[in-house]
């Protein structure tokens, strides 16, 4: 329980929070999420390259920075939660209420915030609220979140913490089970603000990681120094091109001639004793860079779970959909991975629902499952057709059907479309009609 976790590290301090906040272990994961989100925005090691000199003035080397890690973790966010999913459940009455929750409170973007934090940060913090009776959730900053677990690896309690930039101001929103605390230090005192109702702890989304169980690794671990080697061999390259092949050296051996030719004669011979005339320049080995290279980039796409047909120029045609999952099995691979914690939190967020509802008298009670769409390649008309021999054996149902079906974007609406158009009757004076 918290209170014990405050009364054995902190002797009951009412601002434990304020301590807890500067503990080696948040801090050292607030600068890597600080870290991370200064790769995104493009400042990368190679920037940290030192200016030379060449030919007696400075030489600005070249800072190649490659955004590739953006298009890696917009393809695995996609791929999972790109189209929203879908809520299974046996009682059509409760579905229906959670249908109607996910869709006034924007879900799908939700689910999307929450999958693009964690492979940014390796975490993510949803809070669920009510705001004029519709249930909302919001995603917090991961800079500003402190989940705190206690010896046995509970999680306890929560705390955002945040610094006003231009006022210097610091604002502490500490979560207990049942309430919230907000404090400040507007005035120059830290004071408690207000105290409201809370419906539990922010949950606490995080991938699998071996460093430390009760929170996630970003994806940009395993992708920076791949990138980092890149970026560095291209600027080099890059240098190296304009000193050396681009810009040559003229040498001229030989004689010396002071005399000059004029511009509009022809016909002149010159015979010079011993002569010869050429350019210095540096002959790259073509093939030993393409090798690096295209190893290096293979083994970036195959960390980074991304078919390598995707980022390549090679263009395909008829390959069937057999062939089209195999070049898609690492990324299929890591978005089941994905499907584990995702559900651990869902849950969490429907237990959530369900106190809320029963606190407006709603009753609910069947468990509610969720149906991920992935953004898989598929043959359309390949899959129709499976779809309809399965139902044609009595396999699966029309509700599976239009939950597989890209072209019903909303099944319950479609079932009514469809009920509605059987209970049509056309007139027996219709036109075409004898």
């Amino acid at each position: 329980m918290i209170s014990d976790y405050i009364q054995k590290q902190y002797g009951n301090n009412p601002k434990w929070f304020m301590e807890e906040v500067n503990q080696h272990n948040h801090a050292a994961r607030i600068a890597d999420v600080v870290a991370n989100r200064d790769y995104l925005a493009g400042r990368h090691k190679v920037l940290n390259r030192e200016d030379s000199y060449y030919k007696g003035k400075k030489y600005i080397t070249r800072k190649t920075i490659l955004n590739y890690a953006k298009t890696v973790i917009r393809f695995h966010d996609t791929f999972l939660l790109g189209n929203p999913v879908s809520l299974s459940c046996q009682d059509s009455e409760t579905l229906k209420t959670f249908n109607d929750i996910y869709k006034l409170g924007q879900y799908e973007t939700v689910d999307y915030q929450i999958i693009d934090r964690v492979n940014k940060f390796g975490d993510s913090y949803e809070v669920i609220y009510v705001e004029d009776s519709v249930i909302k959730s919001k995603v917090l900053d991961s800079a500003c979140c402190y989940p705190v677990y206690d010896d046995k690896g509970e999680y306890v309690a929560f705390i955002e913490h945040w610094t006003d930039v231009y006022t210097h101001v610091a604002y502490w929103n500490v979560y207990y089970p049942t309430y919230v605390e907000c404090w400040s230090n507007d005035g120059g005192d830290e004071h408690l603000v207000s105290t409201t109702m809370s419906i539990g702890l922010p949950i606490h989304y995080h991938n699998f990681s071996d460093k430390d169980y009760n929170f996630g690794e970003s994806m940009l671990t395993d992708i920076k120094p791949i990138m980092d080697e890149l970026e560095d061999l291209l600027s080099k390259f890059s240098d190296s091109i304009y000193t050396n092949t681009m810009n040559v050296l003229p040498i001229a051996t030989g004689q010396y001639i002071e005399s000059s030719i004029p511009a509009d004669a022809t016909g002149y011979v010159l015979n010079l004793d011993n002569g010869d005339f050429k350019y210095a320049s540096c002959n790259m080995d073509y093939n030993s860079i393409k090798l690096l290279l295209d190893n290096l980039k293979q083994m970036l796409n195959d960390i980074a779970c991304i078919p390598s047909v995707l980022g390549s120029s090679t263009s395909i045609a008829n390959i069937s959909e057999v062939a089209m999952k195999i070049l898609f099995a690492m990324a299929e691979v890591n978005a089941n991975e994905c499907k584990k914690w995702l559900n651990t939190g869902f849950k969490q967020r429907f237990k959530t629902f369900q106190k809320i509802l029963n606190m407006q008298g709603i009753s609910v009670g069947c468990d509610v499952d969720v149906v991920y769409n992935v953004a898989m390649p598929v043959a359309g008309s390949e899959m129709i057709s499976n779809l309809k021999a399965l139902q044609e054996m009595g396999a699966v149902s029309v509700d599976t059907i239009m939950e597989k079906v890209d072209l019903v974007s909303d099944p319950e609406v479609e079932k009514v479309r469809l009920k509605n158009e059987k209970s049509v009757v056309i007139p027996s004076n219709a036109v075409g009609i004898e």
